[in-house]
């Protein structure tokens, strides 16, 4: 059961309206939460199953169908159908089980032999046909959901941010460029060298604010604003998942609020590092 936005059946399928219109009036959508216990790896994830064509639902109703999840865990080798006799459903994870990108395939499944299946709800060029359905077979499916299992987003937000030299970038600016698992930025190869040279000196306090004013700030603002605009094109990204926690932590608005105040929400994630400038700093103590 894999999801394959132009495969063709043999029957007809309830699938998302852009992949198909055999039931045009009817909808199988799946609302997915999984929830990750705090600095741990046990899981817990929450469905509920929404299917509103009424022979579908019969045939859930006389056990004929089953609501059937698929979760796919590479790093784990986890490869698990769970079925559903009813449109809620709870499924823990031990520690450890579910771990690095999780992919979730919501389907609808037929659980035996079906003879002469009709729907009313089929589009019209089905009139006046039946089908038979095997075991097993797919009745419906929604798109599959992308997850990241781990605790990246507990770390300090520069866990997101990796630097990528490049030797025809030219020297003096830096750019960023958002992936799956990180944001690059970006910059010329002396450039990153001399980042480097000053990033190593972190014990001194006053390199380590200059580099966060002046580089991962404007970076953060700029990757908010972003994903701010285009949150539904980052949701299954790793760094979008990590960011959101953040935000969540330190009381701001998630990824794609139209109210947020970014500027302020950057210094927050931060914690204010404009004040903890050397020279900010001890200007401040000097006036005491």
């Amino acid at each position: 059961m894999i999801f394959d936005a132009g495969k063709a059946w043999p029957h007809p399928v309830l699938r998302p309206p852009s992949y198909g219109d055999d039931y045009p009036s009817a909808e199988f959508e799946v609302e997915i939460e999984v929830n990750r216990v705090q600095h741990g790896t046990e899981v817990e994830v929450n469905v509920n199953f929404e299917l509103s064509d009424p022979d579908l639902l019969r045939l859930v109703q006389d056990g004929a169908a089953r609501y059937v999840l698929l979760i796919k865990a590479p790093k784990t080798h986890v490869r698990e159908c769970i079925q559903s006799a009813t449109p809620r459903l709870e499924h823990k994870y031990s520690a450890a089980t579910l771990t690095g990108k999780v992919e979730i395939s919501p389907f609808l499944i037929s659980t035996r032999d079906i003879s002469d299946f009709a729907a009313k709800g089929w589009h019209p060029d089905f009139d006046g046909r039946t089908f038979n359905i095997a075991t097993g077979s797919v009745l419906a499916e929604d798109e599959p959901k992308i997850y990241w299992m781990d605790t990246t987003e507990e770390g300090p937000i520069g866990s997101i941010f990796e630097l990528r030299p490049q030797s025809k970038h030219p020297d003096g600016y830096w750019n960023y460029i958002l992936e799956n698992d990180r944001v690059w930025i970006v910059m010329s190869t002396d450039d990153a060298g001399r980042l480097k040279s000053a990033r190593s000196q972190l014990s001194n306090r006053g390199v380590g604010y200059y580099l966060m004013n002046g580089l991962y700030l404007p970076a953060l603002l700029a990757v908010l604003t972003e994903a701010d605009n285009r949150a539904e094109d980052f949701e299954e990204y790793r760094w979008f998942t990590s960011l959101n926690q953040r935000l969540k932590e330190v009381g701001c608005d998630s990824i794609g609020s139209e109210r947020a105040n970014r500027v302020v929400d950057a210094q927050k994630i931060l914690d204010f590092p404009f004040t903890k400038m050397p020279m900010i700093a001890d200007a401040e103590n000097n006036n005491e």
